[in-house]
């Protein structure tokens, strides 16, 4: 299954909820060539999306279809452990080209690359408010974050024997 959005729906930054997580305030780092990588999703394509992301979010709907990561640290306390997390990452969804979709409630969601995500997780997932949803375009995986500083992957069993047969 592929998540398309309605590019009609992309909304801009400054009229996003979180768009204020990417600022300069906030966020001195971001290029302004980055932040055209983070495409807001009106409310309403949203609600849609959240229709898919719902049904993921049903553990028996992931059960044999996806293979599930232990719980790992997503703590953003200091640099080293972001970047324990970032590279914890990245090894998982290696294989993966595709973008991915950020779901913080039903209305706040948003489209951006996989770099994108990475490279500012920390702008993405907030500790102690947010608990987030993250899929890919193609759901080949998804992420859960839990504001308590974990994350949990799981990723389609059969991923690596398409791959593979692409590839042959």
């Amino acid at each position: 299954m592929n998540i398309k959005i309605d590019k009609r729906e992309i909304i801009s930054l400054k009229g996003f909820e979180l768009g204020w997580r990417f600022d300069k305030i906030h966020n001195s780092e971001i290029l302004e060539t980055e932040k055209k990588e983070i495409f807001p999703l009106s409310k309403d394509e949203s609600r849609r999306l959240n229709k898919v992301i719902d049904f993921f979010e049903i553990e028996s709907n992931r059960l044999g279809k996806y293979m599930e990561t232990d719980w790992f640290s997503a703590n953003a306390e200091n640099n080293e452990k972001i970047e324990k997390f970032k590279l914890k990452l990245e090894n998982y969804l290696k294989l993966f080209d595709e973008d991915l979709i950020i779901s913080w409630e039903r209305k706040v969601t948003l489209k951006t690359s996989k770099e994108i995500f990475l490279k500012y997780w920390t702008d993405f997932l907030y500790p102690s408010s947010d608990d987030v949803t993250i899929i890919s375009e193609n759901t080949n995986w998804i992420l859960f974050y839990h504001h308590v500083e974990v994350a949990n992957l799981w990723i389609k069993n059969n991923f690596n024997e398409t791959k593979m047969e692409k590839t042959t």
